[in-house]
């Protein structure tokens, strides 16, 4: 198991944050900083801070909760400065030299930007590359710098910045299992003996499937086959169910979850091993398998969770999501952020 070196994390994030400084001076315009899924904002603070010390404007662009975003958080948390606003409703002309706002507030704005941060990190990537490049190219002039914080290089042939491991340590990469079963009638013998393992382990078990029909299908055997060692075997569909069942599955010790809603994985995937069903449907991509994986980290003392992916078939976006995910813990072990 690959474990996290804090001193060397500490200090690479440090390093990063004076780098992206360094390339401000250097004239180049655009930056990718690629990184894992749900990192910190912390390492554009100097740059912020050093555009505001020179009155000049910067926007970042999050679609995260507004009441828990990053980069506010750390801005509260390492600085005295106060003359910041999120951007609820751009007809409420905010004036203020640092604006924090949603991909879809951003398109209505009408002014441009010295230094422009978009976070496609902090909350799940609802938007492709050409949508992003749009946004951006709205609010900068001339002489702006732009910044892209991406699980991948979403600018061309511009310069990269590698932040490969976060505070609670590497990526899980995900596990793939293929199978010659109906999943929507049967269990495969692999996956029962993975969930009754994991609920030994103290852990809990999400099963996520591509659409509501899959969830009732799914739930009714895996009920069937596993109530005899596990008591609480629940599902959510998005469209259907009450919320109450998600409080049962968070209060429950020994429980499964059968849920086609990736929106409450990531808000509840902690502490579990998350099964993929169907991970070779059409409607499941990379970017998806990566962000699950990146809702979990490896920690220092305990193994938090697994990212399994269950198919018939091998896809291109499941060799993808393991070949990125690999790539940011390979980076990670060369710039000495991990150790065996």
């Amino acid at each position: 198991m690959l474990l996290w070196n804090k001193m060397n994390f500490i200090h690479k994030m440090k390093e990063i944050e004076k780098e992206i400084v360094r390339w401000d001076s250097t004239g180049e315009r655009f930056l990718n900083v690629i990184s894992v899924p749900y990192n910190s904002s912390k390492v554009f603070m100097d740059i912020i801070i050093t555009y505001i010390k020179q009155n000049r404007n910067v926007i970042y662009i999050t679609d995260e909760n507004p009441d828990n975003i990053d980069i506010i958080k750390n801005i509260k948390k390492y600085t005295g400065f106060r003359n910041y606003a999120y951007i609820r409703n751009v007809e409420n002309n905010v004036n203020c030299i640092f604006k924090i706002c949603s991909f879809q507030n951003a398109l209505k704005l009408k002014e441009k930007f010295h230094l422009l941060i978009y976070d496609d990190i902090n909350s799940f990537s609802m938007y492709n590359r050409y949508e992003i490049i749009h946004v951006i190219d709205k609010l900068i002039h001339k002489q702006s710098r732009v910044i892209v914080y991406s699980i991948e290089n979403m600018l061309k042939n511009r310069r990269e910045m590698f932040f490969p491991i976060a505070k609670e340590g590497p990526i899980v990469e995900p596990r793939t299992i293929l199978t010659r079963f109906d999943m929507n009638k049967d269990i495969p013998f692999v996956v029962y003996d993975y969930l009754k393992w994991s609920l030994n382990e103290g852990r809990k078990a999400i099963i996520y499937v591509p659409d509501g029909f899959k969830v009732e299908n799914v739930y009714s055997y895996i009920h069937n086959y596993c109530k005899n060692f596990c008591k609480s075997i629940i599902y959510f569909a998005e469209e259907e169910s009450d919320k109450k069942s998600i409080n049962k599955f968070l209060q429950v010790k020994d429980s499964i979850l059968i849920t086609d809603s990736f929106r409450q994985i990531l808000s509840n995937g902690k502490n579990s091993d998350i099964m993929v069903y169907f991970a070779d449907n059409t409607n499941l991509n990379y970017k998806k398998f990566v962000y699950l994986c990146g809702n979990m980290r490896r920690g220092e003392k305990n193994l938090k969770g697994e990212v399994i992916l269950v198919a018939n078939l091998e896809t291109e976006d499941m060799e993808k999501a393991r070949s990125i995910t690999r790539n940011f813990n390979r980076e990670a072990w060369d710039m000495g952020l991990l150790r065996s």
